[in-house]
């Protein structure tokens, strides 16, 4: 996840994540627990979160792939810009079994403070846009 989908990705990088983490969910339906006690059996729990973790990150890669801006610590680097008229939106991703997360927006009541740009690294310190 770090490599491919970590703070800097881009669309390449993406559906080499997507392909590794439909590798692991494919592995993961064979995975076994041997510990068969009934109390504390820590390799039953870990194997059921597993399983959900794996699902959280096929989200977490959907939901970055089909954002096509850079904010905040989602920066695209095929997408350099903030696009606020298209993504200036909550991400929603719905889990469907045997299937790609469905991927859907909400907007973001804004009650304060607009949005601004943000600078990070090197254009953060010589105070420029990005």
């Amino acid at each position: 996840m770090e490599e491919n989908v970590g703070i800097y990705r881009s669309a390449e990088n993406s559906e080499i994540a997507i392909a590794g983490i439909k590798k692991l969910k494919e592995r993961y339906k064979n995975v076994k627990v041997t510990d068969h006690s009934s109390t504390f059996n820590t390799d039953w729990l870990t194997t059921i979160e597993l399983g959900y973790l794996l699902d959280v990150a096929e989200s977490m890669i959907y939901s970055a792939n089909a954002r096509k801006e850079s904010r905040g610590s989602h920066q695209r680097l095929d997408y350099p810009e903030r696009d606020d008229e298209h993504y200036l939106k909550h991400t929603l991703a719905f889990y469907q079994p045997d299937a790609e997360p469905q991927i859907k927006y909400s907007d973001v009541l804004i009650t304060k403070s607009q949005p601004a740009t943000r600078a990070y690294g090197a254009a953060g310190e010589s105070g420029g846009e990005k």
